[in-house]
């Protein structure tokens, strides 16, 4: 890579954030712009940069301004920065929250670092990195398939079953891969199409289903049961 990706680090442990330094400049295709200890340090950080990171490492627990505060006002300015949610909780209550903000994906703090660079690049060029965890973390009633949160009404899951019908067969085959780790790219590849027609799919279903990103696609296949979880 001739350019390097360029990423903010916020995390409330000087060493952790030390770590983090030496590990991405061990793996040659980040820049490290600049490192804050809460999502407020973040933003007063941010605000004073000609330069803005391409990714931002969010630490989930922080004092201040904790990884869901930072990630959802960061998501609201509609910046283009990608949040990678960083954490040792495996809590999927915790996960589907900062999904839920806007976290483009969901590192472990002991993951390996071929497994962190992986995750990066593919949030760089894909806008997103959603794992199985990820993925369950979205179930409704944790993990429970067939029932469905207190706050799916009959009436919005009637209005969703009659989205559902406008779609074809394709465009259902499309959503489930959506529901996968695999990128735009292997999707298309997988069904063989080309990249172009896996966008005219992905565009047609925001537009039907009343969506905007992919993670909104991911919740309406569970919720409608298009998707289950193995």
């Amino acid at each position: 890579m001739d350019m390097k990706i360029k990423v903010a680090i916020v995390d409330d442990h000087h060493l952790v954030r030390k770590g983090l330094r030496l590990l991405l400049d061990n793996l040659n295709d980040f820049e490290i712009l600049f490192e804050a200890s809460n999502g407020e340090e973040f933003f007063s950080t941010l605000n004073k940069q000609e330069v803005l990171p391409e990714i931002v490492l969010i630490d989930v627990n922080m004092p201040v301004m904790n990884g869901v505060q930072t990630t959802r006002l960061l998501e609201e300015k509609n910046c283009t920065i990608r949040k990678v949610a960083l954490s040792v909780n495996t809590d999927l209550e915790t996960v589907r929250n900062m999904i839920k903000a806007g976290a483009c994906a969901y590192l472990f703090k002991d993951a390996s670092p071929e497994v962190f660079h992986q995750v990066l690049l593919k949030v760089y060029e894909e806008g997103f990195f959603y794992d199985k965890h990820v993925i369950q973390s979205l179930v409704p009633e944790m993990g429970e398939q067939s029932k469905f949160n207190s706050t799916y009404s009959s009436e919005e899951r009637n209005e969703d079953m009659v989205l559902l019908r406008q779609l074809s067969a394709r465009e259902l085959t499309f959503l489930n891969y959506c529901c996968s780790e695999m990128t735009y790219k292997e999707i298309a590849d997988e069904m063989e199409i080309t990249s172009r027609t896996v966008d005219g799919y992905r565009e047609a279903l925001f537009s039907k289903l009343k969506i905007k990103s992919r993670i909104g696609l991911v919740i309406f296949a569970i919720k409608t049961g298009v998707y289950k979880i193995q």
